[in-house]
């Protein structure tokens, strides 16, 4: 039976969207460095399949790889952050470790066998003996902290460890982006983490010869991507003043989403010089005091997710580290624990349910559909004929209608996600109408519609 919505319902048409999304991602660092070497094996693989396998829990099927530059043993005491004093591969110049990094290493092989599809290796900082500072966590001023005499040597490290990784293990990156928030004046000597400064006219020099130096060693399956901006305008901003060489290194510019409102300006450039768009890096704590149930990032991941999404318009969504440190007390990443102690102990945050929310029924593959609503996404996986619907509701309850004249639906099974304060990717029943549904929105919340057995009436 038909349905007559009005004009306030939401309508979702096939042909306003776009295709190629490859799907949801984390970084590794620093959890990866942290979870690989807990000896509690039962606990670490329970984790993992909470992160990375689609049946058991998020599904996340990319994976960005922090090649770490290593710390100088020298500095004491040493000020990176539990879990950040990721190992590098070459403790001085011309000695090689290739057993190091053992944790991080080991949580990526495991995304692998639990479905991951693509990864990312990107740095931070280069090796400490190649700084200017003597530190990987940054210059003493906050500027650029590569030696002259070093970025050929910086990208030959790069690359070494890309090709390390494709003939040891079978892991082929298929980018590498020797950058991470580059333009930030915050890489300061000291610092928590690793980090380091370059100034515009010093990416270009790294992208290039990190370009360079893959195409050297024969690594065709590997491209650069640049340059991770904390900022989309930022972001923008560094592009605008690259040089054609620098573009024409570069297969896939990366951006945070942190800050910035130029979403829909960086996506048309992107798409002017063909590039794929990729936002790889977002996290959240949301405004309240540690709290494992916080609401408040939930509904900043939901509201981030939903814009980037519909103005960034990338083929992939990474979040910063699905796993944080329970010891920092705030409420960013997906589950906690300890990284103090790697005693297997961890807890699920309501944040994760929110990526759930996505990340388990909007699956690579899908064509993103826009809704015409700023607060809700669509999806559409013609493989499965499934359309997803996720809204986000930062008000009061409230009904809401979506018309899907667009769609065949005469058998049509369809169910309810929900995550509030009261639910966790609670599931229920939906009744259908032949051309869409209503739905009553709890307040403060993300809703996912998932319908099954669900055909478009006509081509796009």
């Amino acid at each position: 039976m038909n349905h007559s919505f009005g004009s306030k319902a939401i309508s979702i048409v096939p042909a306003d969207g776009y295709e190629g999304f490859e799907g949801w991602g984390t970084s590794l660092a620093w959890w990866g460095h942290i979870v690989g070497q807990w000896s509690n094996i039962d606990k670490r693989e329970e984790v993992l399949d909470l992160v990375f396998d689609a049946d058991k829990g998020l599904g996340l099927n990319i994976v960005r790889y922090n090649i770490g530059g290593g710390e100088n043993p020298s500095i004491q005491p040493n000020t990176l952050r539990p879990g950040g004093d990721v190992p590098g591969f070459q403790p001085e110049k011309g000695v090689w470790d290739w057993n190091a990094d053992e944790g991080q290493r080991l949580v990526m092989l495991a995304a692998f066998d639990r479905g991951a599809t693509i990864a990312e290796a990107f740095s931070n900082s280069p090796p400490y003996w190649m700084t200017i500072s003597g530190s990987v966590t940054g210059a003493v001023d906050g500027g650029n902290n590569l030696q002259e005499e070093y970025y050929e040597d910086f990208a030959d490290y790069l690359t070494e460890v890309v090709q390390h990784y494709k003939e040891a293990y079978g892991i082929e990156f298929r980018t590498l982006n020797p950058l991470n928030e580059p333009i930030s004046n915050w890489w300061k000597k000291g610092n928590i983490q690793e980090g380091a400064h370059f100034t515009i006219d010093k990416q270009m020099e790294i992208i290039k010869q990190t370009a360079n130096s893959l195409q050297l060693k024969g690594l065709s399956g590997t491209t650069v991507s640049a340059p991770d901006e904390n900022s989309v305008d930022e972001t923008l901003e560094m592009l605008h003043g690259y040089d054609e060489e620098t573009f024409n290194s570069l297969a896939q510019i990366n951006t945070h989403t942190y800050t910035g409102v130029q979403l829909s300006e960086l996506r048309k450039l992107a798409e002017e010089k063909g590039k794929r768009l990729w936002m790889s890096e977002y996290g959240t704590g949301g405004t309240e005091p540690h709290n494992h149930e916080d609401l408040s990032s939930v509904l900043e991941l939901a509201e981030r997710v939903i814009t980037d999404l519909h103005q960034l318009q990338p083929t992939a969504w990474v979040y910063w580290q699905a796993i944080e440190d329970e010891s920092a007390q705030n409420n960013w990443g997906f589950i906690h624990t300890d990284f103090r102690h790697g005693d297997g102990s961890y807890e699920l945050t309501k944040q994760y349910y929110a990526m759930a929310q996505f990340s388990k029924f909007i699956r690579p593959g899908s064509r993103i559909l826009f809704t015409g609503d700023e607060r809700s996404i669509a999806a559409y996986d013609a493989a499965i004929k499934q359309l997803t619907i996720v809204t986000c509701n930062t008000g009061d309850s409230r009904e809401v209608s979506y018309d899907l004249s667009a769609f065949q639906i005469d058998d049509c099974a369809a169910k309810v996600y929900r995550t509030s304060q009261r639910d966790n990717l609670a599931e229920s029943e939906l009744s259908m109408y032949s051309n869409g549904f209503t739905l009553e929105l709890d307040g403060q919340s993300v809703t996912t519609v998932v319908l099954s057995n669900i055909a478009f009436t006509n081509q796009i």
